[in-house]
């Protein structure tokens, strides 16, 4: 229980830290903690539960997405506002550097397979970003449509 009180708060830390230094909107750094926690939360979680990376990576960033959209909806600002501070604890930055790492120290076996996870990282990310675009879009578009229809 303490690691995961220890997992929620240096994520929220990290998201908002990343949030500042980017310059996003002062209303919105608290909002892009949560966006962040909340997608560390579901990698953090399926990955010790002995789930694969790259469904780690799909989940958490789904996470992300639709709770960067709900916010961007509420705040009235782009969702990359929430999204792109929401995504820096999930970045596989220490894993890339480990890979070099080996790569360097001539340990070919442990940089391929680190190269490997990296890749199955940022797929997953970049897949559950599609994903959750094209869900959000679809069901968020056929109501606007469906509102826009009945006051015609």
């Amino acid at each position: 229980m303490l690691n995961l009180i220890f997992h929620m708060v240096f994520s929220f830390l990290s998201s908002i830290s990343f949030a500042i230094i980017c310059n996003v909107p002062k209303k919105s750094i608290p909002m892009g903690g949560i966006v962040g926690m909340l997608g560390w939360m579901g990698y953090i979680l399926l990955s010790t539960n002995g789930y694969g990376i790259f469904q780690a990576s799909v989940v958490c960033s789904l996470l992300l997405a639709f709770a960067g959209q709900i916010a961007a909806r509420i705040f009235k600002m782009p969702l990359t506002v929430f999204y792109v501070p929401g995504l820096v604890p999930i970045v596989p930055g220490i894993s890339a550097f480990q890979a070099f790492r080996h790569l360097t120290l001539n340990d070919y076996d442990a940089a391929i397979m680190g190269f490997l996870n990296v890749g199955y990282c940022a797929i997953g990310i970049a897949c559950g970003i599609v994903i959750s675009d094209i869900l959000f879009n679809t069901f968020f578009g056929l109501y606007r449509f469906k509102k826009r229809k009945v006051k015609v």
